[in-house]
């Protein structure tokens, strides 16, 4: 039966599909969305006005998830009888033992899904450095169709065909939203304004007990990096590469918390290490541990998160000051 179902989430793997079978110029292509007015009736003109006349012809249903119930009833009906000049694919989100199953790693999943935007790449004739992969997933996200878009903007613009972490950096738009990380830099940079302003933003979506999360690990973090890394007054970017590849840290943090600017980037950074020593983080970390105990034990924790990124931001606004 030339009926195809497409399922899972990869929206580019199922655009690829199709245009294989577009490659024939006699072939007449017809999308249908959920919105479409009479749909059904639409495509059972296409099925049973076919004449031997009549070319190939690719029906896409897009979305097909989104369908009524009943529709979709009255479709999978339609579809029994198509004829052999007739191919229809019909796009799901849904994962199934039937078709073309074409699923993407899981959102959580980052190692997966840095092998299979380095596949990307390759599949485009492009070979991209692991720094430069990494600063790519953490601007793109797990959107497949965003992957699909700046990895061509990258094919245009590259000349050789290898790509770097400069490359993506001058090149590639940031679709991910500052979130955690922002905050959480806004804390070790001594931005109080910013902090506070991202701390009351947050907390409209996020439970405590997450917010209290991700600033311990950034914390440990920057203690592995005090403990681990010479400390200079400067890096280069040979330094944030091969640092950032020892410790298994993305690019961007690194970077970040080194005082490593890239080019786009449109604010001030610090290196954290002139400002942070052990005894300073273990203080930090022991009022990490009291601040959690507050999220569990307290009604409004939130005055508690307040008055820790005061106590951090003030330490560093004082170092700097001493430095001037």
């Amino acid at each position: 039966m030339p009926v195809t179902f497409l399922t899972g989430a990869s929206e580019t793997k199922k655009e690829e599909l199709i245009k294989e079978l577009l490659k024939d110029e006699k072939t007449e292509y017809i999308r249908i969305h959920p919105d479409d007015p009479d749909k059904l009736n639409f495509l059972r003109s296409i099925i049973n006005t076919r004449t031997i006349f009549s070319g190939k012809t690719v029906v896409d249903i897009i979305d097909f998830d989104s369908w009524r119930s009943q529709e979709q009833k009255r479709f999978l009906e339609l579809i029994k009888s198509v004829p052999e000049d007739v191919h229809i694919f019909v796009r799901s989100q849904k994962s199934t033992t039937k078709g073309v199953n074409l699923d993407l790693p899981k959102p959580w999943e980052t190692d997966r899904w840095l092998e299979w935007i380095e596949k990307r790449f390759r599949e485009n004739g492009l070979n991209i450095t692991k720094d430069a992969l990494q600063l790519f997933f953490s601007k793109v996200g797990t959107n497949d169709l965003l992957v699909e878009r700046e990895i061509e903007k990258l094919k245009a613009y590259s000349e050789t065909g290898n790509i770097s972490a400069e490359d993506v950096e001058e090149v590639v738009f940031t679709y991910q939203t500052p979130g955690y990380d922002e905050f959480c830099f806004a804390v070790s940079e001594g931005k109080r304004k910013l902090a506070h302003a991202l701390l009351s933003q947050m907390w409209k979506s996020t439970e405590p007990v997450v917010i209290s999360a991700v600033l311990v690990n950034h914390f440990l973090d920057l203690f592995k990096l005090v403990v681990l890394v010479t400390r200079k007054r400067y890096y280069t970017w040979p330094d944030v590469s091969r640092i950032s590849k020892e410790l298994g840290m993305p690019v961007p943090r690194a970077a970040r918390f080194l005082g490593f600017a890239f080019k786009a980037w449109k604010f001030k950074v610090i290196n954290h290490l002139l400002y942070y020593d052990t005894t300073k983080l273990e203080s930090i970390l022991r009022k990490l541990y009291e601040l959690d105990r507050s999220v569990k034990s307290e009604e409004d924790p939130k005055p508690f998160f307040h008055e820790f990124i005061e106590e951090v931001a003030l330490d560093v606004y004082s170092v700097q000051r001493d430095e001037e």
